[in-house]
């Protein structure tokens, strides 16, 4: 449970023992959800892919480049079609969380910052695996660069990205945004560096996603599987009506006034517009989208990230 003091910690920043102790927490995702099918064999998941496997899944038509060892003679036969057989594996799987720390992460209106909402969610993702026998690694996109830990079967390699994790939430982010790392860059290194059948879980805001960085999304998914976990704050979907607001980034002051006409329609339909975006680019990518506010408590999150609530 995340501990909130005056000096910020767990609301604005996040501290390794928190992150540490996230783990306890992430047993709670081994249980059977509705939706979610919870493996029996720690660090070994049944992956569909073509070859000589170790057990027969399925037969499927025949496509070029299948492996002519694997073609299903007998419903060639009988159906006249060329049909090839799919086969499981069982396999430790490598699990990378891609955690955004760019400086729009560094903000709330109510309960914790995104960023810090972020680092408990990946943390509980990474031990999560770990339990499961998963190889975990991470990449932090901060306001100027990405730190990877590359993804192995290893406590010390959890422990790594939870203090990167940590040490990242306290650094004041540069909002000036000079020479800050684009979406569609750090995903293009990410890719570069994936095995095939690894399951990548992004945790973003998303904000500032352009068509570059949906392409980039898409060729990661041809050979991954992808979860988008978003990230926002209640005051991002909708203004409060009638007041005076008084904005600003530390660099930039605006002021705000909600009474205008229009403005608040204008608002819900920019929110409305970027949130069907995300959801046809999930569908495209044949990913889970799991959107987490500020505002969800503890029980609440886990929850979403189980499947429960949808």
């Amino acid at each position: 449970m995340t501990t909130k003091t005056n000096s910020g910690e767990g609301l604005v920043f996040s501290s390794l023992n928190t992150l540490l102790a996230q783990q306890q927490s992430a047993r709670l995702l081994q249980q059977p959800s509705r939706y979610l099918k919870a493996t029996k064999q720690a660090g070994n998941h049944q992956v569909r892919q073509l070859g000589r496997g170790m057990e027969f899944a399925e037969s499927r038509p025949y496509s070029p480049g299948d492996d002519i060892r694997s073609m299903d003679w007998k419903v060639t036969a009988r159906t006249g079609e060329p049909h090839t057989k799919i086969f499981e594996e069982e396999r430790e799987r490598p699990v990378l969380l891609w955690c955004d720390l760019r400086p729009g992460m560094f903000f709330a209106t109510r309960g914790q910052f995104k960023s810090v909402v972020m680092t408990e969610v990946a943390s509980l993702l990474a031990w999560k695996g770990w339990l499961d026998g998963d190889r975990i690694g991470g990449v932090l996109l901060t306001s100027d660069n990405d730190q990877q830990v590359r993804p192995a079967r290893s406590k010390s390699k959890v422990l790594q990205l939870m203090k990167h994790l940590a040490d990242a939430s306290k650094d004041m982010p540069d909002f000036s945004d000079k020479g800050a790392t684009s979406l569609s860059e750090s995903w293009r290194r990410v890719k570069r560096v994936l095995s095939p059948g690894s399951q990548v879980i992004l945790l973003s805001d998303f904000r500032g996603m352009d068509q570059d960085a949906e392409q980039q999304l898409r060729r990661i998914a041809r050979q991954s599987v992808v979860t988008l976990i978003s990230i926002s704050d209640p005051f991002e979907h909708q203004l409060p009506p009638k007041t005076q607001l008084k904005l600003s980034d530390g660099l930039r002051f605006l002021r705000l006034n909600t009474a205008k006409s229009g403005l608040i329609d204008d608002y819900a339909r920019n929110d409305k517009s970027q949130s069907e975006r995300l959801k046809k680019l999930a569908l495209q990518c044949h990913a889970r989208l799991i959107e987490i506010s500020t505002a969800d408590d503890e029980q609440l999150r886990i929850a979403k990230l189980r499947g429960v609530v949808i």
